[in-house]
C-alpha cells in the first residue's frame, strides 16, 4: 500500500477513534495530494461539515461513522473505487 493511502488511512482512523477534530483531520488530508481520491476529497467535506449535526443527533452520528468504518476498511483492503464511492450523504 502507497504512503498517501498510509496517511489517509491514519488520519481517518484517528478521526473515528477521536483522536483529531474534524478540523485537524480536514488540514492532515488537505497536506495529502489525494490524487487517486477525486471524489472522495470532496464527499469528505460532508463528513466535516456536519460535525454539528452529528453532536445533536445521535442516528446520523451512526449513519456517518458507519460509512466511516466503512471507508477505513476499503482503504486498508486497498478498493480505491469504494473508498471513492463514500459520500456520507447517503449509505454506500
Amino acid at each position: 500500500m502507497n504512503s498517501e493511502i498510509n496517511k489517509l488511512l491514519e488520519i481517518m482512523e484517528s478521526l473515528l477513534a477521536g483522536e483529531l477534530c474534524c478540523e485537524e483531520a480536514q488540514q492532515r488530508v488537505d497536506a495529502l495530494s489525494m490524487e487517486e481520491f477525486p471524489d472522495l476529497y470532496g464527499n469528505l467535506f460532508h463528513y466535516y461539515g456536519d460535525d454539528d449535526i452529528r453532536k445533536n443527533d445521535s442516528e446520523y452520528k451512526q449513519f456517518q461513522d458507519g460509512e466511516l468504518v466503512k471507508l477505513i476498511s476499503h482503504l486498508k483492503s486497498g478498493d480505491i473505487k469504494s473508498a471513492n464511492s463514500i459520500s456520507f450523504l447517503h449509505e454506500s
